[in-house]
């Protein structure tokens, strides 16, 4: 290149050149001295530059990397020009790349019309001058950020339409609507994306406040449902003594009724269980640990420790499921769930000792064995976390019950503590029969409050269980529920309000209600 050329392209090159205005572009010639000549001038205007010496080559280097412009030779050996052309022109990413062809074919009218007719933009010969090859990169690349923009532009506003068509359907995550990147422009698009993001997540933490509220209103009531049934067993299990019928005997056949009645409701709710063998595991142990273990324990110290101190050594099963729920990082621990946990534990006591709760004749080591039923309950509770969620509640407790009952029943029969049908008339049958209903719906309704409110929460069933113990006890025996009782349960309900369920995960989507 001539002294007189070089200073028309210094001449013609922009002095303040920025990064935004600097393009990568693609020469493509079979011929090492064109090739270099092109790429020459194209650095000396402040670009980037990148060579191929065929079209196969250009191609590949297309694919694999991003260019702002393309100057492409007509004739090459292999794929010529005018087939990249046809290639970048049936490609949806390429074609948006503006080409300028470059030849010193003889017939140039006819292979200009040509190559403009395959989607090159603009025609420069191979014995340019630096200034046209400057004024023709320019306009093409000014056009080149003109349709980025402009694309930028479109994309933006169709994420944004879909962001919206997101909020409409009615429940969404903020995440969900991917606008991050266009609330950072700085046009009224830019703002828009804003507001819409600010919308979402106001929408969002307010609907997540209102469905712990409701979570909680819905938990506390389940609790309290789930205590009164299982609050009954107790004032079941003294008529059943008051008969003197063996305790091991009815729970094998209270058990059963609970599997027969849970499956029914089952099938009735979700049809038949697809049990997996990776469930057994769960089954098996969740048997053992409430349908056996608990049980015969329970028949065991109840014939030591009287009932009263019982229910006062079962409420603590509230913060052993705190700290098993903690220590294995099932839930997150907080003071103000302890102290909910607390409160609940204070009115239980207050009530429990008011009865005259406890005896001195119940011995240390008695006592210390009536620890083992609510650490029980609280593997059990925690347990519930991770039962088969794909098996409706009903059946899974028809499942366990039904184990249980085959584990129980041996057990029975072998230390002669198994009753038949005709022992004790009908009564005994009506035990039976309440007892097996209570116990597989108060199980069923207390997996439901682990599935959504934790096993923190759902370990508070211990106390509305005692307190609907002595209102059973009331009913049916004839006991006084003293006024202590009342101010108790409205302390467990504080209580309730400041342990709250688990709050939602990531899961949880808010919901706008749109009229149309």
């Amino acid at each position: 290149m001539s002294d007189k050329a070089n200073q028309s392209l210094a001449a013609s090159q922009p002095s303040a050149e920025t990064e935004e205005m600097t393009a990568s572009i693609l020469v493509v010639d079979d011929s090492r001295t064109s090739a270099t000549k092109l790429a020459k001038a194209v650095i000396a205007l402040g670009h980037r530059a990148a060579k191929a010496s065929d079209g196969g080559e250009a191609l590949r280097r297309l694919g694999e990397e991003e260019f702002d412009a393309v100057l492409l030779d007509i004739v090459m050996p292999g794929l010529d020009g005018y087939g990249v052309l046809e290639a970048m022109g049936s490609d949806d990413a390429l074609s948006e790349i503006p080409v300028i062809v470059v030849s010193s074919l003889d017939d140039e009218t006819a292979s200009v019309v040509r190559a403009i007719e395959l989607g090159a933009v603009d025609f420069l010969p191979k014995d340019f001058e630096p200034p046209i090859l400057n004024a023709r990169m320019e306009a093409v690349l000014a056009a080149k950020r003109l349709r980025d923009r402009e694309l930028t532009y479109f994309r933006d506003v169709d994420r944004l339409i879909k962001a919206a068509h997101i909020i409409e359907a009615g429940a969404f995550r903020p995440t969900e609507l991917a606008i991050e990147d266009v609330s950072t422009r700085s046009d009224s698009l830019g703002r828009l994306a804003i507001v819409f993001q600010s919308l979402a997540q106001e929408v969002y933490v307010r609907e997540k406040r209102f469905d712990q509220t409701a979570r909680t209103l819905r938990g506390t009531i389940l609790v309290l449902i789930a205590g009164l049934i299982f609050g009954i067993v107790p004032a079941l299990g003294r008529m059943t003594a008051a008969l003197e019928v063996p305790s091991l005997g009815v729970v094998v056949w209270a058990n059963s009724v609970a599997a027969v009645a849970c499956f029914g409701i089952g099938i009735v709710r979700g049809g038949r269980p697809k049990i997996r063998k990776r469930h057994l595991g769960f089954f098996l142990i969740w048997a053992l640990v409430l349908g056996c273990f608990y049980q015969i324990a329970t028949v065991t110290i109840a014939s030591h420790v009287e009932a009263s101190m019982i229910a006062l050594i079962g409420s603590s099963r509230g913060f052993m499921v705190f700290a098993l729920a903690a220590l294995i990082a099932v839930e997150r621990p907080s003071l103000q769930r302890l102290l909910g946990l607390g409160i609940g534990f204070v009115a239980v006591s207050a009530v429990l000792f008011g009865q005259g709760g406890g005896s001195a004749a119940d011995s240390i080591l008695w006592l210390g064995a009536a620890l083992l039923l609510p650490m029980l309950l609280a593997i059990h509770t925690i347990l519930m976390t991770w039962r088969p969620r794909e098996i409706d509640a009903f059946m899974t407790v028809g499942i366990m019950m039904a184990l249980s009952t085959v584990m129980l029943a041996p057990v029975a029969i072998a230390t002669d503590t198994m009753i038949w049908p005709s022992a004790g008339g009908g009564r005994v049958g009506m035990i039976i029969l309440v007892l097996g209903l209570a116990s597989g719906v108060a199980v069923a309704l207390a997996l439901h409050i682990v599935a959504e409110a934790g096993a923190v929460f759902a370990g508070q069933i211990a106390y509305s269980q005692t307190l609907a113990g002595i209102a059973w006890g009331m009913l049916l025996l004839n006991e006084i529920l003293p006024l202590i009782a009342w101010l108790a349960f409205g302390l467990v309900l504080v209580g309730f309000w400041l342990v709250q369920p688990k709050k939602a995960g990531e899961e949880f989507s808010a919901t706008i209600p749109i009229g149309r």
